[in-house]
């Protein structure tokens, strides 16, 4: 039990560190192929816009009694499991990043 405690701690301790060198990263490579300021930062605000909505949903879904009273079966769930938090950020920061360049 501790040894999966401590992985969890260090998983969701690079989580704040991976994305900051990742959306800036990102933001210097739109900066350089698109030759625009606005790209990059209207980038950054959806990516980060897109990881908010996402892990705030999953929050009031699965943390929150909220949706007990609609979906019974949600009582049995006490949380997100740590793995999925990096596996769904480089997932939704890939399909963010696909969208939101082809959208401009």
């Amino acid at each position: 039990a501790s040894e999966a405690a401590d992985i969890r701690h260090e998983l969701m301790g690079s989580c704040f560190t991976y994305l900051s060198l990742v959306v800036p990263l990102i933001m210097l490579v739109v900066l350089v192929t698109f030759r625009s300021i606005m790209i990059p930062l209207r980038l950054a605000i959806a990516l980060l816009f897109t990881l908010a909505a996402t892990y705030g949903t999953a929050v009031v879904i699965y943390q929150t009694p909220l949706l007990h009273g609609l979906f019974p079966w949600l009582a049995g769930f006490h949380g997100v499991v740590f793995e999925v938090i990096p596996m769904s950020t480089g997932l939704m920061i890939a399909l963010g990043l696909d969208y939101d360049i082809f959208l401009v």
